[in-house]
Formats: structure tokens, C-alpha cells, sequence
């Protein structure tokens, strides 16, 4: 029995050491490693068993290389963590011209259209981005009774799940639709009633979930981040991203001078995918990435019902204001 256990514990350092490689080296255009890079926090847990394991049954290379690998998975959070951390505002009184902005994946093939809209619009935030909108997702969103608090919207409607649009209290202008690679995105600038500005960027790149996507998935992170990089007001960068931070887009995005809202916040393993009935969501595909000159007060996330993501809110400000 210890003889099994100690080379399925070999197995699981052998596979973790190839994806922290694969993470290092930013492997990006294979299926197998991008699912594993996602849950690679997770690993931590593992390697810590098996080096419990390993020192009970005297096994000191087992020990070693598992411990290591801990040391080596810590290491890739933290330095993420503390590049992040200075960003995070001290406590104080939000300002008044904070405002609001949250993104939900509503599922193409929601069954429960009515219950996520009514989840999507109970946030009350003064921004709302949507992925995965449908024409009947659409049409539920504008006969709903508190419809007329969003105004100011632009909508792409696409088949399937390419849908994507905004509904802002705030004035939309130089509203944009582009297309990333295979998937549309949404640009321009929300302007309150005082003035100050914020640039929107919302996007739903292509997942890797085959040979074809996975290999369009790389370059459409790097397009957002092209399309992110030209926009001239601080700017927030939201959406489902189908790319968790440990992959290797998303830590170029990051080097690039990205900053994630919930890293600023501390909230590195919060996941907001798979929901399901019985799962619990494991990892974060949906992200806000912000640049210069926007402050993040607050983050969290919130149910859509009959999604397969959950939804996340972000609570921001920023001193530009509108220069026309």
C-alpha cells in the first residue's frame, strides 16, 4: 500500500512541477495545462500532503521535491499579491463621485431569463456590462420595470454566445465595436452628471476549450490589452475573460501595467466558475482590470440565477474629467 501511494504521490509532483514549468515558461496553447494552470493554487494543499506523507514514511526526496514545489506555487501568488497591494486605498469616506460597475455572464442559454435579469439589475449599479446576451435575455432586460434607470446603452446582439452590451446611468459617448480575434468587444467612455470620467472596455475573449479556440485564446488577450492600452481616460477593463490569473495572457496583461481589482483587495481565490447546483464556483474567469488613475474601493460578486458564472461588482473613482 505505501509503495502506491508513494508513486501516486510522484505522479501529482511530477504533473504539478510541468504546470508550474508551464506557468514559468507561459505555455498558453494547450488545453490539458490551461485547466491545470486555473486550479494551480490548489496545488498548495496537495504538495502539503503528500510532505506530511512523505516524512511519516522517511521518504526525504519526496519531502524535498514536494516542498519545493509549495515554495514555488506561494511564490507566484504572492508576487502578484504584492504588486497589487499598494494599490489598495486606505480606509476613508468613498467619494461622492464613486461609482459602480458590474459584469454577468448571463448564459446563452439561460432558462431562467426573468430571475437573472431581475439578479442583474438588484446590484442597482450605475454601470452594467453583460456577456453571453441573447434576444430573449435582451427583451427581458428592457420590459423589466426598473428598465428606465439605465438610459444611456449600447447593445451587440450576436448569435449564440456572443452578445455583449452596456447600460449605464451615465452619459455613453465614442461607444466602439470591435472584433478580437473571433469574439466582439465594447469600448468608450461613461461621463456623470459632475463631470468625471471613465473609460469602458468590456470583452469576452474565446475560451480554450479546443484546439482552435485555444489557440485564438493568447492573441485575443493581447487584443485586449492593445485596445485597453488606446483608450485615453482611466479606464476599467471588465468582463468574463475566460483566463484565470494564473495563466500565463493573463500574467502579461498584468505585467503590461494592469491592475485586477480583486487582486488590489486580496481576493485571489475567490472563483466565480463553474456555478452548478451542487459545485462550488473554483476559479475566477471573471475579472476587472483597471489602469492608471482609477482607485478601486470595492469588489465583490453576487448570483445570476441559471448562469454558469457568478457576477462581480467593482466600486470605483477616478478625478478625470470629460475634456469636451
Amino acid at each position: 500500500m505505501t509503495t502506491l501511494l508513494t508513486t501516486l504521490a510522484w505522479v501529482c509532483v511530477t504533473v504539478t512541477q510541468l504546470v508550474v514549468l508551464s506557468i514559468v515558461l507561459r505555455v498558453s496553447r494547450s488545453i490539458v495545462f490551461a485547466v491545470l494552470q486555473a486550479v494551480i493554487p490548489y496545488a498548495t494543499a496537495l504538495n502539503v500532503v503528500i510532505a506530511v506523507f512523505a516524512v511519516v514514511t522517511t521518504n526525504w526526496q519526496l519531502v524535498a521535491a514536494s516542498l519545493l514545489l509549495v515554495a514555488w506555487i506561494v511564490l507566484i501568488i504572492l508576487r502578484a499579491m504584492l504588486v497589487h497591494r499598494p494599490h489598495r486605498p486606505a480606509a476613508k469616506p468613498m467619494p461622492r463621485h464613486a461609482m459602480t460597475v458590474v459584469h454577468a455572464n448571463l448564459l446563452y442559454i439561460n432558462s431562467t431569463p426573468t430571475e437573472a435579469i431581475n439578479d442583474l439589475l438588484a446590484t442597482d449599479a450605475d454601470i452594467i456590462t453583460i456577456s453571453e446576451l441573447t434576444s430573449e435575455l435582451h427583451e427581458a432586460l428592457v420590459i423589466h420595470e426598473h428598465a428606465s434607470r439605465w438610459p444611456h446603452r449600447h447593445v451587440l446582439l450576436e448569435t449564440g454566445a456572443d452578445g455583449i452590451g452596456v447600460w449605464s446611468r451615465h452619459q455613453l459617448v465614442g461607444m466602439s465595436e470591435h472584433r478580437l480575434i473571433s469574439k466582439p468587444a465594447l469600448s468608450g467612455t461613461a461621463i456623470t452628471s459632475t463631470g468625471q470620467s471613465v473609460g469602458l472596455v468590456v470583452v469576452h475573449p474565446t475560451p480554450p476549450v479546443n484546439r482552435a479556440k485555444t489557440r485564438d485564446w493568447t492573441p485575443s488577450l493581447k487584443a485586449i490589452g492593445d485596445l485597453a492600452s488606446m483608450m485615453t481616460a482611466p479606464t476599467v477593463v471588465i468582463g468574463d475573460f475566460n483566463t484565470a490569473f494564473w495563466h500565463p495572457p493573463m500574467r502579461h496583461l498584468l505585467r503590461r501595467g494592469f491592475r485586477s481589482a480583486h487582486l488590489v483587495h486580496g481576493k485571489f481565490l475567490a472563483g466565480t466558475f463553474p456555478v452548478g447546483k451542487k459545485t462550488r464556483p473554483v476559479v475566477r474567469l471573471d475579472h476587472a482590470l483597471v489602469t492608471s488613475g482609477v482607485t478601486v474601493h470595492e469588489v465583490h460578486d453576487f448570483t445570476v440565477t441559471g448562469s454558469d458564472h457568478r457576477g462581480i461588482s467593482v466600486t470605483v473613482s477616478t478625478t478625470a474629467h470629460a475634456t469636451h
